[in-house]
């Protein structure tokens, strides 16, 4: 599986190398994680601990690819409570993390090339590492990683503010299927940050 994830994100690295007037971007994302399904089971809090990154190249005046690389850590501090796990039951505060990376090769559709305010529309196919810890105390009562294959739905906008950089914001549904002991990891982010363009 993560053979093919790679190939995949080659070839689109290749299109987007070949595209459309050799345009290309870089852009660096501040991000806001909130968490869904069992992810928000096991940590309700926000994630104020993120970021991603991106490769765009143009294949035609409305559609751009490339690659994303994301990483939002959740955290949550729990109550003195007795908890149970299998047959062990403990008693004191818990601490619960949760790393999520996503990597994917990604296409955009732009609504509006050209314009000040471009709206964009995109989708993402890779992969996604996510690592859960509990802790009690000094001690780490669980600790589980998983590859899951991941998806990600995305609309945006890139708003221009100069020849070199611009500005974008945009909003992501990252979702890692089932793999290993860990089942479905899904999180929406909101993603604030500047496009570098290259000529």
């Amino acid at each position: 599986m993560k053979k093919i994830i790679f190939i995949t994100i080659f070839c689109f690295l290749f299109i987007a190398n070949k595209g459309y007037s050799q345009q290309s971007y870089i852009s660096a994302s501040y991000s806001i994680g909130f968490a869904s399904g069992d992810l928000s089971d096991y940590i309700s809090a926000a994630s104020f601990r993120g970021t991603s990154l991106e490769y765009r190249g143009y294949v035609t005046n409305n559609i751009s690819a490339g690659v994303d690389l994301g990483w939002n850590v959740f955290y949550d501090k729990l109550d003195y409570d007795t908890y149970t796990q299998g047959t062990r039951s403990l008693s004191g505060l818990q601490y619960r993390y949760s790393n999520q990376v996503p990597v994917f090769a990604s296409a955009d559709y732009m609504i509006s090339p050209g314009e000040k305010f471009n709206p964009y529309v995109g989708f993402g196919l890779g992969t996604m590492y996510s690592k859960r810890e509990t802790d009690m105390g000094m001690y780490t009562i669980m600790d589980e990683t998983a590859w899951h294959f991941a998806i990600k739905p995305e609309i945006g906008a890139i708003v221009e503010y100069n020849r070199a950089i611009d500005l974008k914001l945009s909003a992501k549904y990252i979702t890692g299927f089932k793999a290993g002991d860990l089942p479905t990891q899904s999180y929406f982010s909101l993603n604030f940050g500047f496009v570098f363009k290259q000529y």
